[in-house]
């Protein structure tokens, strides 16, 4: 039998493999992807299957992961957002999705709910995303959707942001009120209505001001820019 510390090694090692044939996607030079509840119903029962590694974002963390790519701006080395959906770090891919067809087929999910989330975060009035609106029963959630999304919308924030500078004090307070949602975990499901409310405006508040939809590309600025600031720590998750 195998050491004891062997067996741990291969089993973490099943979980992910170093990425060779397997690149990084261009979004920006990728053709729109019609993303509907179903593949949103899809994309969830992936992530909520078995394989993964232990720090694979469910989807409401995966989705708050990629609103705050969306609305905030953060300069970003293609495909380095994206180990963190699977949970692991540099370019590795899971070894659950390391074959191309399945790999392209779960980036094709991934890059189709980003492209959703922007749609409905450009037009007027905006319309709430997959997890805010209640649009789809949600399976790979551990717990509250509220905090789940909160979570994934911070950690893109801490991994890519220098902080709060050079955003007013109604972005500021936007980001702290996301983030006093990322302890709530154990709130129960009809908590989540008025959760959902008080991010949806939050939302509402960075997009007015940002200049940036992180993978996929700059956006014009029009207007005087705002005075840059000194560096402000971004709130911390319990």
């Amino acid at each position: 039998m195998a050491p004891k510390n062997m067996r741990t090694t291969v089993r973490a090692n099943a979980r992910y493999s170093r990425a060779r044939t397997l690149l990084p996607p261009n979004l920006r030079a990728m053709e729109s992807i019609l993303f509907t509840a179903a593949e949103f119903t899809s994309l969830d029962a992936w992530l909520a299957e078995d394989g993964w590694p232990d720090e694979r974002m469910d989807i409401a963390t995966l989705e708050g992961y990629l609103v705050a790519l969306l609305v905030w701006p953060i300069e970003i080395a293609e495909g380095a957002w994206l180990p963190s959906i699977w949970g692991v770090r540099g370019w590795k891919v899971a070894a659950k999705i390391d074959s191309a067809e399945i790999y392209d087929r779960f980036i094709a999910l991934v890059a189709g709910l980003l492209q959703e989330l922007e749609r409905r975060l450009a037009i007027s009035p905006q319309r709430r995303t997959f997890v805010l609106a209640h649009d789809a029963k949600i399976i790979s959630l551990p717990y509250f959707a509220g905090a789940a999304w909160s979570t994934g919308f911070m950690t893109a924030l801490y991994q890519y942001a220098g902080g709060l500078q050079s955003r007013s004090s109604a972005s500021r307070s936007a980001v702290e009120s996301i983030a006093s949602y990322a302890s709530l975990r154990s709130q129960p499901p009809s908590a989540m209505p008025a959760a959902a409310s008080a991010l949806s405006a939050a939302i509402a508040i960075l997009v007015e001001e940002r200049v940036s939809r992180g993978p996929l590309g700059p956006l014009p600025v029009s207007g005087t820019p705002t005075a840059r600031r000194a560096p402000s720590p971004l709130p911390r998750v319990a």
